[in-house]
């Protein structure tokens, strides 16, 4: 609890002092009304020792009562700090990603994902900011050696780091999480293994000139996966060895444009994959056999 909301000091000790005194009025007329107002000198002394045994405890109290708010004031003091050095480790991390230098948005983006780590209460707003990044509007060098250039490197980092985080034996896991990636713009894009188990992950209109998306190895057991309006032109798109066990992965609107798409070895054994609404030039390649929770065009 924040200090401010702490008690005054002299609060707490009125308090203690009140109930004290009234505890020590009750015993006293309890033991004057048990020994029947006696006169002799040894019962008024057997009192004072009852009324001096009763102030020494209140004063105990009000002694443990001072060492509680030091140690609840030291307590508040140390998470205002800790608190301060992540909102400046926070801002650092802003500032390198916003870089012109490649290399310093990287450091950056690994930098902030540190961060998320290790803090729990403001890991969703981290998270935005990684995917927030990648929504940046971007046009690709399309004849760069290997589909690269170097920011279409530093969106692979960003889209391993999230994806390394959603694989199931992650340290620290973001399943569970929200990421907004509507519109953002990937050249390629590393998001194998990942666990879709709750939270939601859109990419919306996003847009995928080229490259590879590989989504191998995806595990959808809940939540939902957007791709509605995504645009895949001439990208190698691949779902191999996926499973889809509940939850929702729908591609209302998705066009595929070339390239190719494959669901080689992907399981549909629950949950809804909607490709009916998809615009695809090239048909997806599926293995043989019944596929439940599949809706083609």
């Amino acid at each position: 609890m924040d200090s401010g909301l702490l008690w005054s000091i002299k609060r707490h000790i009125g308090l203690v002092v009140l109930i004290g005194l009234a505890v020590f009025a009750a015993s006293a007329a309890l033991l004057w009304s048990a020994l029947g107002f006696p006169a002799a000198a040894t019962s008024r002394l057997d009192i004072i020792k009852v009324a001096l045994t009763v102030v020494a405890g209140v004063g105990g109290v009000v002694a443990l009562v001072v060492a509680y708010r030091k140690q609840r004031i030291s307590e508040s003091a140390e998470t205002r700090e800790r608190v301060k050095l992540l909102n400046e480790r926070f801002g650092a991390a802003c500032n390198q990603i916003g870089n012109e230098a490649p290399t310093v948005r990287l450091a950056g983006i690994y930098a902030l994902a540190s961060l998320a780590d290790e803090w729990p209460e403001q890991r969703q707003v981290c998270i935005d900011v990684l995917c927030s990044y990648l929504r940046i509007p971007y046009e690709p060098s399309l004849e760069s050696e290997w589909y690269l250039d170097a920011e279409s490197e530093v969106r692979l980092a960003i889209t391993s780091v999230i994806s390394r985080h959603l694989r199931d034996g992650a340290p620290v896991s973001w399943q569970g999480y929200d990421f907004d990636l509507v519109r953002a713009v990937l050249r390629s894009a590393d998001f194998s293994g990942v666990h879709v188990s709750s939270g939601r992950f859109f990419l919306s209109l996003a847009r995928f000139p080229g490259g590879w998306i590989s989504f191998d190895g995806m595990v959808v057991c809940g939540g939902e996966v957007w791709f509605g309006g995504a645009s895949f032109d001439g990208a190698r798109v691949t779902f191999d060895g996926a499973e889809f066990r509940s939850g929702a992965v729908r591609f209302e609107g998705a066009e595929f444009n070339g390239g190719s798409v494959s669901f080689r070895g992907a399981k549909f054994t629950g949950g809804l994959v909607d490709l009916s609404e998809a615009v695809i030039t090239v048909a997806p390649v599926f293995d043989e056999g019944e596929k439940p929770g599949l809706r083609l065009p």
